[in-house]
């Protein structure tokens, strides 16, 4: 880790921390809710949450390679 970065492993642990909770949640809504509008809404959240983190890595991938 970082000491450029002030309370880089709070950040990294409440990071973890939030994407572990929402799986569990993922988990219990998709496998043994009865409500299919929630679990469109949980399916949706990952979707987005897939297409952003391609976003960045595509976005941070070709950083500073750009010609002006």
């Amino acid at each position: 880790m970082s000491d450029g970065i002030p309370y880089l492993r709070v950040v990294v642990g409440a990071t973890i921390a939030a994407i572990v909770g929402y799986a569990f949640f993922s988990g219990w809504a998709v496998l043994w809710s009865d409500d299919p509008a929630l679990r469109g809404d949980v399916i949706g959240t990952w979707k987005s949450f897939a297409v952003l983190a391609f976003g960045f890595w595509l976005g941070s991938s070709s950083a500073g390679k750009a010609k002006p």
